[in-house]
């Protein structure tokens, strides 16, 4: 997928926080540039397409993980907080990417 986001310098920033356990918490900051593909991909369609919106969490969920992402793009700022219950299939490969990224760097 050809994007306008493509030939312009986009920066994501992701946070993981929630879950079973404390300290669970993850960040991390990357380019465009830097993710793969299908990651790529799936951040275009957050600047590009409609905004993803995650139905509301069912009951019980108290114990998953919640993404905030904020992308950049020029003077755009996009950011959407998503339940890992209610995660929608396309962003699933942007948050597994950035999430694998926040883990490395974690070390």
């Amino acid at each position: 997928m050809a994007s306008e986001s493509s030939s312009e310098h986009v920066r994501v920033h992701f946070r993981r926080s929630g879950g079973l356990f404390a300290g669970n918490r993850l960040e991390v900051d990357v380019g465009r540039e830097d993710l793969d593909p299908a990651a790529a991909e799936a951040l275009d369609r957050v600047l590009d397409g409609p905004r993803p919106e995650a139905p509301p969490a069912p009951a019980g969920a108290a114990d998953g993980y919640q993404y905030d992402l904020t992308v950049r793009r020029g003077e755009e700022v996009v950011s959407l907080r998503l339940d890992e219950s209610g995660l929608p299939p396309e962003l699933v490969p942007l948050v597994d990417a950035l999430e694998q990224r926040a883990l490395d760097r974690r070390g």
